[in-house]
């Protein structure tokens, strides 16, 4: 058996993927309350996302639900640990490092993608998480349902915006996100009838996912070797 241990970025700074028929999701802003109900959402529409988290905001609470978005084949992203402008501040690597690690303490596994709060980011941002391994992934779709504008304007605003290769964010923290777990149904639905395919961040942009052996501490996320994704990379456990 083997369980979900990380994933290998290129680094570097990203808004969209190739221009396949593709298109990732990224929620912004958890773990929250809400956040159970996005991946009851998920599964039972059969698709995947990518959930940038706020360091601080990780607790033993929400292992569960770290552990099962790993087990659905969602990715877990860095979303530093205070939520701020790190074009404004000499903490970025504590930053990203102290999420990092909290992200990895909580669900064994290791992020390979960061999202800047507010988009916010230059060089030395972009530096710092390619020095801890992740890449800075931004977006150009952007419903802004922070605004909370309503289930059918976010839908709206998703698919006029939507080209192939595009990153979409959303958020399922940082308040009661009803609307967003609302128009998400119906945005997956219209996606699929144009032929998009729904995928993760770091299958948009090629990153290969790593897993580890695991025999008695697979936390409910192991699968067998024959279940690997094609190009996963294999390493032993330490």
């Amino acid at each position: 058996m083997y369980r979900i241990v990380g994933c290998r970025s290129h680094g570097g700074a990203y808004r969209g993927g190739p221009a396949r028929r593709e298109v990732a999701f990224g929620f912004d802003d958890g773990p929250a309350a809400d956040t159970p109900q996005f991946l009851t959402m998920l599964e039972r529409n059969h698709a995947n996302a990518t959930f940038f988290l706020i360091g601080r905001q990780i607790s033993s609470t929400f292992r569960t639900t770290l552990l099962r978005e790993l087990r659905d084949g969602d990715v877990l992203g860095d979303h530093t640990w205070s939520h701020p402008n790190l074009t404004l501040t000499r903490d970025i690597r504590s930053q990203l490092l102290s999420t990092l690690s909290a992200i990895r303490a909580i669900s064994g596994y290791t992020p390979c993608v960061f999202r800047p709060p507010y988009g916010a980011y230059d060089n030395a941002v972009v530096q710092s998480a390619r020095s801890l391994g992740m890449a800075t992934v931004l977006w150009n779709v952007d419903p802004r349902d922070w605004a909370q504008p309503g289930s059918a304007a976010i839908e709206q605003r998703v698919l006029a915006q939507v080209r192939p290769g595009s990153i979409v964010i959303s958020h399922d923290g940082g308040g009661p996100r009803g609307q967003t777990l609302a128009a998400y149904p119906g945005i997956i639905a219209a996606l699929r009838r144009r032929g998009y395919r729904i995928v993760t961040i770091s299958e948009l942009l090629g990153f290969r996912p790593v897993y580890e052996p695991c025999i008695r501490l697979c936390d409910g996320i192991g699968i067998p070797r024959r279940r690997l994704p094609r190009g996963a990379i294999l390493q032993r456990a330490p």
